[in-house]
């Protein structure tokens, strides 16, 4: 590994970057939602309360760590970086600067499978091992969920790759030169954002960590600074999905290029990228506002019946049109 390949790896546009875009993404959820609820939100750290996500992190991971007695402290001390390596070694094979992103494989697609997967999994390990009431019903409730949204979600992000005639993240970008593929298919996208709520228990389908059903849901009994890099962890999988969202249907950094200079040109790609990304979080956001929670069988109905097979109407058009 070459320094200039670390630099880019760890700080731009790599893991720094986007802890910053996460702790940006949690403050704009907070006053998105403060607006609509007739509040004013953070106000306190930093102008507007921008700093206000940093600063409960710290102060959250400077609290005592209470760990239950009956845990199992193995998986409670290292899951929470496996947990939080998930979404991070995603973003990397996502194209910022470039058409291209700084690590990119022919089947890089079947690793954000993988890497989706992973971290439910590691949510449902690490909600068990903590050993509370509330958490085993999360779990369970997380479980069923996941088995509800995976089907629908995999083929979504399927219709850009058959679009595309690739399985690369970087030739997904690529093909989108002439158009985005949010244009021929509308539905996939949709499907993928309906999916990612479910995926990252943000209402309506927040049913595994309903507050006023189950305390905290499957972190309930997670305290200090495991609580802390836990929900930093769920921040940068908002990151990681919305980035996915705009790679796979919004062309990536794709957009104008009216300027000269390899510098200027990846500043403008870089730009493109985060509105891209602001838009669709804020979608993201306006959902979780708007809608209540549903109930679980509620949820399962919804992924099976109408989304898997809106899905796989999708993929059959991609499939057409892709001839």
């Amino acid at each position: 590994m070459t320094p200039l390949l670390a630099a880019e790896i760890l700080l731009f546009p790599g893991l720094t970057f986007f802890v910053v875009l996460a702790f940006l993404l949690e403050w704009l959820e907070r006053k998105t939602a403060a607006r609509v609820q007739g509040r004013r939100g953070p106000v306190v750290a930093g102008p507007f309360g921008i700093v206000q996500p940093v600063a409960d992190f710290f102060k959250l991971s400077s609290k005592e760590e209470i760990v239950p007695e009956e845990s199992d402290k193995f998986i409670l001390r290292w899951g929470p970086p496996l947990y939080f390596a998930a979404p991070a070694t995603g973003l990397v094979f996502v194209p910022v600067i470039a058409l291209s992103a700084i690590v990119s494989n022919p089947f890089d697609l079947f690793f954000m499978f993988f890497i989706l997967s992973f971290s439910t999994l590691m949510a449902a390990m690490l909600g068990y091992a903590s050993a509370g009431r509330y958490s085993t019903v999360a779990v369970g409730r997380l479980v069923v969920q996941y088995t509800s949204y995976e089907i629908p979600m995999i083929l979504s992000m399927a219709v850009p790759a058959v679009l595309a005639g690739s399985l690369s993240l970087s030739g997904i970008v690529a093909a989108q030169s002439r158009y985005w593929y949010v244009f021929p298919a509308p539905a996939g996208l949709a499907v993928f954002i309906i999916a990612a709520l479910a995926e990252l228990e943000k209402p309506p389908f927040d049913i595994p960590s309903a507050s006023t059903e189950i305390v905290g849901g499957w972190m309930t009994e997670f305290s200090g600074n495991t609580l802390a890099y836990v929900k930093l962890t769920k921040n940068l999988s908002y990151v990681f999905l919305s980035a996915l969202a705009v790679t796979l249907f919004l062309g990536g950094p794709q957009g104008p290029v009216f300027v000269s200079g390899a510098m200027a040109v990846a500043a403008l790609r870089t730009f493109y990228f985060v509105l891209k990304l602001l838009t669709v979080a804020f979608i993201i956001f306006a959902i979780r506002t708007a809608l209540a929670r549903v109930r679980i069988d509620q949820a399962t109905r919804l992924f099976w019946t109408v989304l898997t097979p809106l899905a796989l109407v999708q993929l059959g058009f991609a499939v057409i049109l892709g001839r």
